[in-house]
């Protein structure tokens, strides 16, 4: 199997965005929101020179407060949480936004989650808001999984019905420091039409499970 861990969801950001605040709170009269903006769209041009169009996801849920930056390629999968039409809102923001004055901020706050667009000077305009759907994940056709422990380790293996083992998803327990890591292994099978078929439909699966799992939002 590929080991295909490298390519995750979204780079945490929250350090950052932490110093930044730090160091723009200065003045105690500036408004909190204020503030955080500034701080956002500071880490966001920076990330967007390494990694291009995105979005800050932050996540404030009762076992998990975090700040992600997620590539606009990623943005729906990471968006799991929410319906359509939100989805759709956030990617038109993201291919208009410009990156050298503004920020697309995601803020994922059960019951609710909320778009902004935050100025390079700490304004932060909503542009939408919708509900957190906690909705279950939908398998795709003919695929199934089964569950199994090793050690401290958990290995989820899905396998098509016509084409074979697709892949496995790892969960890997340090102790020491009491993380979990999350590994994404695609089936090798060289490059027969039928490989690509796996890859085609593991992957995408494979990509919001993990960041289902990566955010602490499993329903």
């Amino acid at each position: 199997m590929n080991d295909s861990n490298q390519d995750k969801i979204g780079v945490s950001v929250k350090k950052l965005i932490d110093e930044c605040m730090a160091q723009n709170h200065s003045n105690p009269n500036t408004p909190v929101m204020e503030v955080f903006g500034a701080s956002a769209f500071k880490v966001a041009c920076t990330q967007y020179q390494s990694h291009g169009r995105g979005i800050i996801l932050g996540l404030q849920m009762p076992t998990q407060q975090d700040f992600l930056y997620i590539t606009e390629a990623n943005t729906s999968t990471a968006l799991w949480m929410t319906n359509l039409q939100f989805k759709r809102e956030v990617s038109s923001v993201v291919q208009k936004y410009n990156p050298n004055k503004e920020a697309v901020v995601v803020m994922v706050v059960p019951p609710t989650t909320q778009l902004f667009v935050a100025q390079n000077s700490g304004a932060m305009e909503m542009v939408a808001i919708a509900e957190v759907e906690m909705t279950p994940i939908n398998m795709p056709p003919k695929v199934s999984f089964t569950k199994e422990q090793k050690g401290d380790n958990f290995y989820f293996v899905f396998t098509h019905s016509e084409l074979g083992k697709l892949g496995r998803i790892v969960l890997k327990s340090h102790s020491a420091t009491g993380q979990t890591e999350i590994k994404c292994e695609i089936a090798d099978a060289g490059f027969s039409p039928n490989a690509q078929k796996r890859a085609e439909i593991f992957y995408p699966l494979a990509q919001e499970l993990i960041a289902r799992m990566e955010m602490g939002l499993q329903s």
